[in-house]
């Protein structure tokens, strides 16, 4: 089993040096949606941010530093219960100093959460603002409930903990779930359906006078170049994470037993901290993680090169070089399994190959002071580009504008969206896109015709050299970023859908991708699962992984989907876990992601798995859960077994660097038993 698990692994990387997904996913499992960040506009009113002016009591006293902790609950407290975990590690930290009366203060705000853990008394109905201590939370001040989300309700907390606690200098940290630059921050339970968009949040800043040592983000995907660009007036240093935050998020107990111990510690000794005891904590989770101390002083070269860059970039696409900038977007490291339109800028532009790209990679390298990851190609600072979502694109643009990015940046990923574009039939008979403020005629006028591959959706197989193969050129192959293999099994009466992986391969040359399957499937205890592959990488040490998930229902009633993780070694040693399950209606409902949302089974939950059926014609197709039911709080094991039925059916869904999607025939094929049991047993 060590074997086979470890050659699955290798044959997904040498997909995957082949193919990028880029943010794709197959057929059978449509790719989640972006929570629309403007959808409760009504809870808004950033247009006029209005500060309360009201006596509060003020602390009497000289502080050095004050953290202000703005903590939206949300479901990862009333589910989980994270909040309250770092609130402790908080008071852990206040305790283990023995100098809880240091120039020091903590001062957190909770809302936007149903309910709260009963170990500390607040109240879910209010905006509460606390003195945290070594065991308790000291009220002192509340409001009445407001969106959380909402850039007047963060800016009034500012403006709140500045005049309360007068002190020589103050740190923030923005605690919930993170979008990203296209996103933003906060994702209220209470008021659901608006996220602070990063010109959302500059509204929060420009109208509060008060200048951070540190901006924190222990949220998802807020370490980007948008963010510390909009955020550089208003704090020296950002310390944010690239990809998506492990559930725990940051470790507290250090970091603030260091502030309480010296009030004066440089930002730069606080942030490694901060970052290595990220890493400590996540590093046996089995989940990706980064985390970045980034100078903001040191952004305006950064956006400098970015400019430079761009211009060099819009070259580039007058030059027909469309499909290299597009090749290197694929194969660049991005985060967020592709859903949030994020790269690695360094990543990126080295792959890019345009002109300008060591001035970017080096202005940088300079930003990010410090920073851990154990992902492979991970260097700190991450950038918007667009690959997938063009609807999104079109908000981005506002956001550029109110950030004052320079319009030439603008037009530069304009053009590069408009070749894109051209995959949209509409777009290409003069509607769809093309009717969009960004498009540029010129440039589709250019690329008419270039981004025509010559194939039909349809794509059909061809014998060769023994071999069945999809019916394409070399050439046409070269040109694919994504490939994910569809596989229905036989159950005496239909089909039963296996799910969706890369276990494909390529004919002897490497031109050719095989239609072959060797019968292997994932189980789970022994039974073969519903499977679709989410995402394929290495990590810093070279590791292969995979990440995928189940589909399930929880006590018979609430769908989930089990996070599973595959890990390969290149001693031949592997590992394949169950990470936990998340709820299906969160990921509609809150503007978080799946990694921080994750939950654990608890003793007394089952669950079965949730296989669509069909016919033999690929008719009457039914999705439903049956079959064995798990006990969720036992050991669950990941292993591999051979399909039942003497017979497969797949399919395979490809996507080009035009963003064109092309889907294959059914075909069906004989498992080869024989190969499989000698594999299996080191035959």
């Amino acid at each position: 089993m060590k074997n086979k698990t470890f050659k699955l692994i290798i044959s997904l990387l040498l997909a995957a040096s082949l193919l990028s997904s880029c943010g794709s996913s197959a057929k059978s499992v449509p790719k989640r949606s972006l929570v629309d960040p403007e959808a409760g506009a009504e809870n808004d009113d950033s247009k006029g941010i209005k500060i309360t002016d009201r006596d509060v009591e003020v602390y009497d006293g000289h502080l050095d530093t004050v953290v202000l902790i703005y903590m939206v609950g949300s479901n990862l407290e009333s589910e989980n219960g994270l909040g309250t975990t770092d609130l402790h590690e908080i008071g852990e930290a206040i305790k283990n100093s023995g100098n809880p009366d240091a120039e020091v203060k903590v001062i957190v705000e909770t809302g936007g959460c149903s309910q709260w853990s009963t170990d500390f008394d607040i109240d879910p109905e209010k905006l509460q603002r606390f003195e945290v201590g070594a065991d308790e939370l000291i009220l002192k001040d509340e409001v009445e409930s407001k969106n959380m989300a909402n850039p007047n309700t963060l800016a009034d907390f500012m403006a709140y903990g500045t005049k309360a606690y007068p002190a020589d200098r103050y740190d923030l940290i923005l605690w919930d779930h993170g979008g990203g630059s296209v996103m933003g921050f906060a994702s209220d339970e209470l008021y659901s359906g608006s996220m602070m968009r990063l010109n959302k949040l500059q509204k929060a800043f420009e109208a509060v006078d008060v200048h951070f040592d540190f901006i924190g983000f222990d949220a998802c995907l807020m370490g980007t170049v948008e963010t510390a660009y909009m955020l550089a007036p208003y704090a020296d240093y950002l310390i944010a994470s690239e990809e998506m935050e492990p559930g725990d998020g940051w470790f507290y107990t250090n970091w603030i037993d260091l502030l309480y111990n010296d009030p004066k510690i440089s930002v730069e000794e606080l942030g490694k901290q901060i970052i290595d005891d990220f890493a400590a904590s996540n590093e046996t989770s089995g989940e990706l993680y980064t985390l970045s101390l980034i100078d903001l002083k040191k952004i305006s070269p950064v956006y400098d090169a970015l400019m430079e860059f761009a211009g060099s970039s819009s070259d580039a696409l007058q030059n027909k070089q469309y499909k290299t900038i597009s090749k290197a977007r694929s194969d660049a490291r991005d985060f967020g399994n592709g859903n949030y339109e994020q790269v690695d800028i360094i990543d990126f532009a080295t792959k890019s190959d345009v002109a300008g790209n060591e001035k970017l990679d080096q202005a940088v390298s300079d930003s990010v002071v410090y920073f851990k990851t154990n992902m492979k190609n991970a260097n700190g600072l991450a950038m918007y580009y667009p690959c997938s979502y063009l609807d999104e694109y079109d908000r981005m643009v506002g956001v550029f504008k109110a950030l004052d990015f320079d319009q030439s940046y603008t037009d530069s990923l304009s053009g590069f969206c408009t070749v894109m574009a051209q995959s949209d039939d509409d777009t290409k008979n003069g509607e769809g896109y093309s009717k969009e403020k960004w498009y540029k005629a010129d440039l589709a006028g250019l690329y008419k015709g270039e981004t025509d591959l010559g194939l039909t959706g349809e794509l059909g197989f061809k014998e060769m050299n023994g071999e069945t193969v999809i019916d394409m050129t070399p050439e046409q192959f070269d040109d694919m970023t994504y490939c994910g293999m569809e596989v229905w099994s036989d159950n005496g009466v239909g089909l039963t859908l296996m799910g969706v992986d890369s276990d494909w391969g390529t004919s002897e040359d490497g031109d050719y991708i095989t239609a072959s399957y060797d019968g292997i499937w994932m189980t789970l205890n022994g039974v073969s699962a519903p499977y679709f592959m989410d995402e394929i990488g290495i990590m810093a040490d070279d590791t292969a992984y995979q990440f995928g998930y189940i589909p399930a229902m929880l006590n018979g009633d609430t769908e989930i989907r089990i996070r599973t993780e595959i890990l390969g070694y290149a001693n031949g040693e592997n590992a394949a876990n169950v990470l936990g399950y998340w709820v299906l209606d969160d990921m509609d409902y809150e503007g978080g992601d799946s990694v921080r949302n994750l939950k654990q089974f608890e003793k007394g939950d089952k669950f079965q798995f949730i296989y669509t059926f069909c016919d033999y014609d690929l008719g009457n197709v039914e999705t439903m859960p049956t079959g064995k039911k798990f006990k969720g709080w036992k050991d669950l094991e990941i292993g591999y077994g051979i399909l039942v039925s003497d017979q497969v059916t797949v399919s395979f869904e490809l996507e080009d660097v035009y963003k064109n999607r092309y889907y294959t025939d059914y075909l069906t094929i004989d498992s080869d038993y024989l190969e499989t049991e000698k594999e299996i047993n080191g035959g």
